[in-house]
């Protein structure tokens, strides 16, 4: 929660969002055989993906590639192989290949704009995001309104960042990040009975971390609960005992005094 990135819905929600698309057929072949089969080789290289096996990920995913070379999630996922290799330029290139076979591709969108967002490149990122996000269809809608969150955070446009995330849990009650950002927002805002209600319901979904338990011991204090507040003290003393959330407490207890 530190670090205010996306990376990790990269590698660990995204990976099994893909939904295959129609195969281009071939004269004298089975299209129903040709779709099974791009179907496998897109299972075999995800497992592989997810099992950390990325080197063995490309193999299948060029098979799927030579029955249907029009594939968008094939090329989706071999651009992400190719990301979590390091291999920035080819990741880009076939995030861009996949884009230019399905323009709508919301999963392929989501996943360009999380790897735009680790290279620092915040305003294509968002319009990746707003693309997916702009699609009826999508599942995922949430990840993407959260994620455009989360860059508008970095691009210091907190009031759109907190129109994202509520979009977000409108459309996702589950969404952890989206929840403690927008408790934090209203922390600023000072609207401190709405931020301490999202913090609750924060911490029934996540473990806390160092930022989280300072945020929490403050909306505590805000809202005159002593106890829940003197609870996260003892877990950041405990937990964190070099975090510089802990020293901001202790600053706050000793300015007290």
């Amino acid at each position: 929660m530190n670090k205010r990135t996306i990376k990790d819905y990269a590698l660990g929600g995204w990976l099994g969002v893909f939904s295959l698309t129609g195969c281009v057929s071939q004269p004298g072949t089975n299209v129903s055989n040709q779709q099974q089969a791009v179907e496998n080789y897109m299972s075999l290289a995800r497992g592989y993906l997810q099992e950390g096996y990325t080197e063995k990920a490309i193999k299948p995913l060029k098979r799927a590639l030579e029955i249907d070379r029009h594939s968008s999630d094939a090329y989706g996922m071999l651009a992400l192989t190719y990301q979590v290799q390091g291999e920035d330029k080819l990741a880009d290139t076939f995030f861009r290949k996949a884009l230019s076979y399905d323009a709508r591709a919301a999963d392929v969108q989501n996943n360009y704009g999380a790897f735009l967002f680790s290279q620092g490149q915040l305003e294509d990122a968002y319009k990746q995001f707003a693309r997916a996000a702009e699609n009826m269809d999508y599942e995922k809608r949430s990840r993407a309104y959260e994620n455009m969150g989360i860059v508008a955070l970095k691009q210091d446009k907190s009031p759109l960042a907190k129109q994202h995330f509520e979009k977000s849990l409108r459309l996702n009650g589950n969404l952890v990040r989206a929840r403690f950002e927008l408790a934090a927002l209203l922390h600023n805002e000072r609207q401190y009975r709405s931020a301490w209600s999202h913090y609750k319901a924060f911490t029934r979904q996540s473990r806390q971390n160092p930022r989280s338990l300072w945020l929490g011991i403050q909306l505590a204090r805000m809202n005159g609960d002593r106890d829940a507040a003197a609870s996260y003290a003892v877990q950041l003393e405990s937990l964190y005992p070099a975090s510089r959330e802990l020293k901001a407490y202790r600053s706050l207890v000793r300015y007290e005094k």
